[in-house]
This record gives structure tokens, sequence and C-alpha cells, in this order.
């Protein structure tokens, strides 16, 4: 059985879908949660402009990388 990870501040993701400037596969921390249904996430690869580095993803189109400690 597959093990899922809830998404939390600090984790780093990857985008599933585009968002915004961001294409799929872009890679970023997530900043802040919204709502319960979005996250805020800074892209850092690939590169974007500094005012498309920032999106509001629905967490459905983000996939845990790495996940921030806990504890």
């Amino acid at each position: 059985m597959a093990v899922t990870h809830k998404i939390a501040a600090f984790d780093v993701i990857e985008l599933t879908e585009a968002v915004d400037d961001a294409p799929a596969g872009a890679r970023g921390g997530v900043l802040e949660l919204r709502g319960g249904d979005k996250a805020m996430v800074e892209i850092t690869e690939p590169a974007l402009d500094a005012a498309a580095r920032i999106v509001f993803a629905p967490i459905a189109k983000l996939r845990v990388v790495d996940p921030a400690p806990r504890g």
C-alpha cells in the first residue's frame, strides 16, 4: 500500500501540472497553506522572474519531493 504524505509548510514539492507561469515538474518550497486546499509555493527550479516565482497552487497539483523535518 502506498504511503501518502500530507503537504505541510517547508516541504519541497514538485508541480504535477502547470500553475500560472510555472510548468509541470517545477520544484519549490511550500511557504504556507491557504484555506486547506491551496499552498503558497516559491518556485526555485526552473528559475523564473521574481514576480512569477510565487504561485498559489491547489494541493491536488503538488507532489512532495522532500518532506520538511517534523518534530
